[in-house]
């Protein structure tokens, strides 16, 4: 590492504060190493005292920690030879970078050189036994070893093209170190093994990987592998790759034509285009570009033309007309191939303040056309031969059983979901969907380990893929919610949180994490602020507000949420249930009630497990890990209880 800093922080492998003499920093205690560790990692290389004070001291009163902790910066100081390496300025911790370079930078970055660096996890040995602190350091691993990982994977491919087959090899079998299922490493491994010409190498090597997938997580080597190892076998070219481009729609978003000559206006009209495009470019689902418009009512004809010419499959137009001080929106998404109109809509709104209207209109049109368009491809992949689907097809299937939120969808989206990742490794959104299959199934009956591990291997492998994409961010939340890491959870959803902005899906299903981290207060903030931005509630938004009315007392409107199509599951039908018996709806209670008791028996026949439902904890009882708080889980349970199940 190239520095003219006085000290090197080393947090990769066994972590290690370095003098500019050379000399290894001497700590009295293992806290003070985590601490600098906790700061290297934190936005701005800050941290609040009482956040530090409590993830390092959870087991200890509040003033004790206060205390433990300026012991800790007292000896940080001490080591440094009175080097002031933390710098505390109204209650904010910070690291002093003119002082300090760290190891993890230059991952971060991409400079330097991986090889460098201590391959080893991060904070490797480091022993501090406080759950809050385990829990992050969980994450915190996780985030620094794909980074690590995405280093080496550059450096070897760059190797590889230079002709250094051996750096090459070293660099794929460090990351399968980190590692062992990573099929990109495996793929860098195989052509280096055939540069040097050891085909029997590229052999052996591909079936020890074969058997661990196998063995470790049942699942079957991807065609691109498999095809690459056959190439290789036969052919050998070092230049060869398993990266193939995913197949997601592309929409055109067109300028909206704006009938009036005022210049406010027609800014309006681009910013409310820009915003769009904008929003839209984060799906990870969609491919987006923008044509400027024309004049007319209806999309051009040379607009469809040249939405063809670059094959995008849909287009996006729109006109807004003004009169005095009311604005009425008309857009359509037509289907390039065929000119015909898929959706769309009249939104008439007034202009009070033009910036916050520009923000509901494109908050509302984003929210819209992914999904609009997702249908349309499932509806068109159902009517195609299975063996012509391409991977993403095939995924949105999936995500449409997934949808249901019910045991039954899901165990079906799943087989589909499973063939979407073998015939695409690198579709990001197919490894979500199919991690999210476990976590659904894990609120009806608990999963065993190996499919837990499932759960969050495929949560990750989808981080990796596509670190931008909000929703992924916020199901890796949910993966480690199924492990029981609970505080690294909360942490996952709140950073994805912080990412959504206008995704409202994300935000809904971040509302109802916090509400099963028993957050009621911020669950209903970001529940509520979702609830104001929609025009029309889908079931499953419904199914998650409902939940909350119940937790709040609201008992009447938890009845008229969970009803119909919103009910979607043994969940819904439990809350519904208590509320009515709450209500004095004694006949309705118990109607909902026997609902309930047949849901269950489906689920348990469904998971293959004995069919007992005769009681509260046999019927409720798997779903205690969904909720952090005993007291969320009694909730339910009594409203059970008053709606005539017995205990």
């Amino acid at each position: 590492m190239k520095n003219n800093k006085k000290f090197i922080a080393r947090f990769l492998g066994h972590p290690q504060i370095i003098g500019k003499d050379g000399k290894v920093v001497q700590f009295s205690t293992q806290k003070a190493v985590a601490l600098l560790a906790m700061l290297a990692t934190a936005p701005n290389n800050s941290l609040r005292r009482e956040q530090a004070a409590a993830m390092l001291w959870s087991r200890s009163p509040e003033q004790q920690a206060r205390t433990n902790l300026r012991q800790a910066l007292f000896a940080i100081r001490t080591a440094a030879s009175g080097d002031a390496l933390v710098v505390s300025d109204a209650g904010i911790l910070s690291l002093d970078r003119s002082l300090i370079a760290l190891d993890i930078d230059e991952l971060a970055t991409g400079s330097g050189d991986a090889h460098a660096v201590q391959s080893g996890i991060f904070l490797e040995g480091i022993s501090v036994n406080e759950p809050p602190f385990e829990e992050w350091l969980i994450t915190e691993r996780a985030s620094q070893s794909r980074a690590l990982r995405d280093a080496l994977f550059d450096l070897g491919t760059a190797a590889l093209k230079r002709g250094d087959t051996q750096k090459a090899l070293q660099a794929s079998d460090q990351i399968l170190a980190l590692d062992p299922y990573e099929e990109t490493a495996m793929a860098l491994c195989l052509k280096a093994h055939a540069a040097k010409g050891e085909r029997s190498r590229v052999q052996i090597r591909f079936e020890e990987f074969e058997r661990l997938l196998q063995t470790d997580l049942g699942i079957e080597m991807s065609p691109d592998l498999v095809a690459l190892k056959s190439k290789l076998l036969t052919v050998v070219d070092p230049k060869s790759t398993i990266a193939k481009p995913v197949s997601v729609p592309t929409v055109v978003v067109m300028s909206f034509k704006t009938l009036s000559d005022a210049q406010e206006h027609r800014y309006f009209a681009e910013g409310l285009a820009e915003d769009v495009i904008t929003q839209l470019s984060k799906f990870s689902t969609l491919a987006v570009v923008s044509l400027p418009a024309q004049a007319g009512s209806k999309v051009p004809s040379d607009h469809l033309t040249d939405a063809a010419d670059i094959g995008s499959d849909y287009v996006l137009t729109g006109s807004i007309r003004w009169l005095a001080d009311r604005l009425r929106l008309s857009v359509e998404l037509v289907e390039v191939a065929t000119g015909a109109v898929k959706w769309a809509d009249r939104l008439d709104r007034q202009t009070l303040d033009l910036f916050d209207l520009q923000d509901e209109l494109s908050r509302y049109l984003v929210g819209a056309i992914p999904y609009r368009i997702e249908d349309e491809i499932a509806d068109k992949a159902a009517r195609k031969p299975t063996n012509e689907l391409q991977a993403y097809e095939v995924m949105i299937l999936g995500k449409r059983m997934r949808d249901t939120i019910s045991l039954e969808g899901n165990l079906d989206a799943r087989a589909l979901l499973e063939r979407a990742v073998e015939k695409d490794q690198s579709l990001a959104r197919a490894h979500m969907y199919l991690s999210d299959t476990y976590v659904i199934q894990n609120w009806f009956d608990v999963l065993d380990d190996r499919d837990r591990q499932k759960t969050l291997y495929h949560a990750r492998r989808a981080v990796a893929l596509d670190p931008r994409d909000v929703h992924i961010q916020d199901h890796l939340g949910f993966a480690l919610h199924v492990m029981g890491y609970w505080d690294a959870a909360e942490a996952q959803i709140k950073h994805a949180l912080s990412l959504a902005q206008n995704e409202i899906e994300s935000m809904s299903w971040c509302g109802y994490a916090l509400l099963m981290q028993g957050k009621h207060d911020e669950a209903a903030e970001v529940i509520e602020a979702v609830a104001t931005r929609r025009t029309n509630l889908p079931p499953t938004f419904e199914w998650i507000l409902g939940q909350l009315r119940s937790f709040q007392g609201r008992d009447a409107d938890v009845v008229g949420l969970l009803n119909g199509a919103s009910l979607l599951n043994s969940i819904g039908l439990a809350f519904r249930a208590g509320a009515q018996a709450r209500l004095g709806m004694a006949q309705d209670a118990a109607f909902t009630l026997e609902e309930f008791i047949e849901a269950r028996r489906q689920d348990q026949h469904r998971a293959g497990l004995p069919v007992n439902v005769e009681t509260v904890e046999k019927a409720l009882g798997g779903q205690r890990v969904m909720w952090r708080r005993p007291e969320d889980w009694e909730h339910i349970a009594q409203g059970l209880r008053l709606a005539g199940m017995a205990d």
